[in-house]
């Protein structure tokens, strides 16, 4: 893989991430019982949309460098949210966790993707445009993470260190585990691929040998064919 390629795959995930994270903040949104709560949730949304929404930017830009077919592959598509795994398919978070697991989740994740942008930030260039735009993101996400801790700070003021360090390992275990289930999909699709090929061509081969007339039902009255017809 080259390191153009590496690049627009990161930023591919990363856009999906995003796109999981603003529904998710909507989800919370919509279900908090707390105006002030659900004020920040929206705004965290926000966010998150314009953050998907600046690394497809950046993502479109780049794709005009590469072949239209491979260009193809780095479209948009929402449901793929839940085929990586950014979104459960039990639901929304805020539907099955307690609202201490929720925060600490909000409160682990940001802090984990500002590492990860950080990253990216060095991969586009820290002193070009979308290192600059990368950049911009890396404060948001700071600013969400010191909402979740102020959050922390006034409701849970007895909970640990070691506590949210726990949380933080549990989400670095379920994101590397996100990562090998890609990679463990996009193996099985390479393998499988010329075997879907081969049964296509042999699907198509039988039908174009099958007499159809059968089906033919135009100009014709249902009514006197015969009982032991296909139809």
């Amino acid at each position: 893989m080259t390191k153009q390629s590496k690049i627009l795959n990161i930023l591919y995930e990363t856009a999906h991430a995003e796109y999981g994270s603003a529904l998710e903040m909507l989800a919370a949104c919509k279900k908090s019982q707390s105006p002030s709560l659900a004020f920040g949730y929206f705004h965290h949304s926000k966010d998150e949309y314009i953050h998907t929404s600046t690394f497809f930017s950046i993502l479109a830009k780049r794709s005009q460098q590469i072949k239209t077919n491979e260009a193809r592959k780095l479209r948009f598509r929402p449901y793929f949210v839940r085929t990586k795994g950014y979104i459960s398919p039990k639901g929304f978070l805020i539907d099955f966790m307690k609202i201490k697991d929720f925060i600490a989740f909000v409160y682990t994740n940001e802090l984990l993707a500002k590492s990860s942008f950080e990253k990216i930030h060095i991969l586009l260039g820290p002193q070009t445009e979308d290192g600059e735009k990368i950049k911009q993101i890396m404060n948001d996400e700071l600013l969400h993470h010191g909402m979740a801790k102020k959050h922390f700070l006034k409701y849970y003021p007895k909970l640990q260190p070691w506590q949210l360090m726990l949380y933080k390992t549990r989400e670095q275990i379920k994101n590397k585990g996100r990562k090998l289930y890609e990679k463990n999909l996009k193996f099985l699709e390479i393998i499988f691929q010329p075997l879907y090929s081969i049964i296509s061509f042999f699907i198509g081969k039988i039908i174009t040998i099958l007499d159809l007339k059968e089906f033919n039902r135009k100009n014709k009255n249902l009514m006197e064919i015969s009982a032991r017809s296909i139809l």
